[in-house]
């Protein structure tokens, strides 16, 4: 799998330049037959984990491994996320 170069550019902006690799790694844990064959949901599903994470490695590696598990609950979160930041109760 290859990370978009968006996504990377994502990674150095968001994590410390040491986390990079190991971001990176965590990422193409992630493969295209666990996002229903699709490329299209598998670099939603990388964008929902680097928005979520805001730079926190331990985070993104929870992310990563219930993506992993169903790919759509992170992509529901981050929706989650995304409405309330724009719609405050």
């Amino acid at each position: 799998m290859a990370i978009s170069e968006q996504h990377l550019t994502t990674v150095r902006n968001d994590f410390s330049e040491e986390d990079t690799p190991g971001v990176i790694a965590e990422l193409e844990r992630i493969t295209v037959a666990e996002t229903m064959d699709s490329e299209y949901n598998l670099q939603n599903t990388i964008g929902a984990i680097l928005s979520l994470s805001k730079g926190d490695m331990e985070e993104l590696k929870n992310l990563v491994t219930a993506a992993k598990r169903d790919f759509p609950d992170v992509i529901y979160w981050w929706y989650l996320e995304n409405n309330k930041a724009r719609h405050p109760e």
